[in-house]
């Protein structure tokens, strides 16, 4: 059913850019004087050096690329009008979409598509404010400035609300959360376009004094934009990899708890969203959350880890210590803001105040340890363990209720009982569950962390059912 769903709706995306194309104003190519045509071509050149540096990336279980051609398209847009942009959109991605990528023809047709009509009625927008395009004698840049804005906010809100409806629709998920996803974490994909977008301005203003052969040193600018960015991406990579790794080095030690802070994570982000915390909050309590067993990795832990029976007092006090142990470590990082340490810190409070190390009670105890504390005793009801089979969801739902106010926050206890967060999470312990046995399957649901800084034109993934965006 999902694949007749998103079947239907790349038809209408064709079919709407195939209508749409047949009301721009063709003929207006055809005043386009030769330096103009020179321009334009110079452009396409630029667009397709773009699309064949583009940065491939992956992130956990999701993978794709990013790339500068946004910026050539902006330009486009303010320098030679809808009708030129459409030809450069159009061939720029034709040329990387199937003989740089060789993407399948369902998914190279369906990006092209949803970026001729995003152009072409961001288009309309442009026109609307006022805009003409530079090649127009006597248009200044000035005059175009409110135009070009007003085609960047449309244009990419189009082509990101494009590209997470089909997520959503061949997922089977939410599309505020694909679209979540789509934009990045805290939204950090949107914002980095705008904030390089004014450097089409720049590419314009260079074609205004030396025509074509400013578009050419334009490139320069757009290289080392592409530099900065994959220096900016090969380091997040390289923190997120070594974080995973230490977390998934402490948890050998205990093969009962194999992946049990990833799930914690994904639980807490679930479960951030879900309460209505902003991206930025989410991702802090999602950071802690892998994090709040951190402190284990001290070898003092390693014994008592793999103890098959009930601890003595003694012991008990030792293990209980791992969270100051884990503030040890993370306050000597520069990298930890303060909310994600004391989440950590804070972790095995109780609402009651029986809880370590502070014994904080109710609203003192910060809202991320909170709901960290809620996630930790879920991923543990939900997971075999040598005394006991893992507990059924409305057993875990029944023991949340039970005991809400006692040791947990009964807000967020009863966030986890009336959404979905609960069953999607248990879905990620098949899923783990399935890796561990060799199964090919996907612990994590569409990671926010797959998309990066200057994200450049949104692009339908490697697979089209499948946990996969593209920049």
């Amino acid at each position: 059913m999902r694949i007749r769903t998103i079947h239907i709706y790349v038809g209408a995306i064709c079919g709407t850019a195939s209508a749409l194309v047949f009301t721009l104003d063709w003929a207006s190519l055809s005043a386009l004087q030769v330096p103009a045509w020179q321009g334009l071509a110079a452009l396409i050149f630029i667009g397709i050096v773009s699309e064949s540096l583009a940065i491939s990336f992956k992130v956990g279980a999701s993978s794709g690329q990013a790339s500068i051609t946004f910026l050539p398209l902006l330009a486009g847009m303010v320098i030679f009008g809808t009708p030129a942009t459409v030809v450069f959109i159009s061939t720029t991605g034709l040329i990387g979409e199937f003989l740089i990528r060789r993407k399948p023809i369902l998914r190279g047709v369906f990006n092209n598509a949803q970026w001729i009509s995003s152009t072409i009625v961001a288009g309309w927008v442009f026109r609307e404010l006022g805009g003409v395009p530079l090649h127009v004698p006597g248009v200044g840049v000035r005059e175009v400035v409110r135009p070009f804005v007003g085609f960047t906010l449309s244009f990419l809100a189009l082509n990101h609300g494009a590209v997470a409806l089909a997520i959503s629709l061949s997922q089977g998920e939410r599309f505020i959360k694909v679209l979540s996803a789509v934009l990045g974490p805290t939204g950090t994909n949107l914002l980095y376009d705008l904030l390089v977008s004014p450097l089409a301005l720049g590419v314009a203003i260079l074609y205004q004094r030396v025509e074509a052969f400013g578009l050419v040193v334009a490139l320069l600018p757009l290289l080392f934009v592409r530099g900065s960015y994959l220096t900016s991406l090969r380091l997040q990579q390289a923190n997120r990899d070594l974080l995973k790794a230490l977390v998934m080095a402490i948890e050998t030690r205990d093969p009962y708890t194999s992946g049990h802070s990833l799930r914690v994570q994904a639980l807490a982000k679930r479960i951030s969203i879900a309460i209505g915390l902003s991206g930025r909050r989410a991702e802090a309590i999602s950071t802690a959350a892998l994090l709040h067993d951190v402190g284990k990795i001290d070898a003092v832990y390693s014994e008592i880890l793999r103890k098959p029976d009930s601890l003595s007092p003694e012991e008990r006090r030792v293990i209980e210590s791992h969270v100051t142990k884990g503030v040890e470590l993370l306050t000597s990082l520069s990298s930890f803001p303060g909310e994600v340490v004391s989440a950590v810190r804070h972790h095995h409070e109780r609402e009651d105040g029986k809880g370590y190390p502070d014994g904080l009670r109710g609203d003192a105890i910060p809202l991320g340890a909170k709901i960290i504390k809620v996630c930790d005793a879920i991923d543990a009801m939900l997971s075999d363990r040598p005394y006991r089979s893992a507990l059924s969801l409305p057993q875990v739902k029944e023991q949340l209720i039970t005991y809400a106010g006692i040791q947990f926050d009964p807000d967020v206890v009863r966030c986890v009982v009336r959404s979905s967060v609960l069953e999607d999470h248990q879905d990620d312990v098949a899923g783990w569950q399935d890796l561990e046995s060799g199964a090919a399957s996907s612990v994590e649901s569409l990671d926010p962390g797959a998309e990066g800084p200057f994200s450049s034109i949104t692009r339908l993934g490697k697979r089209l059912v499948g946990k996969q965006i593209e920049a």
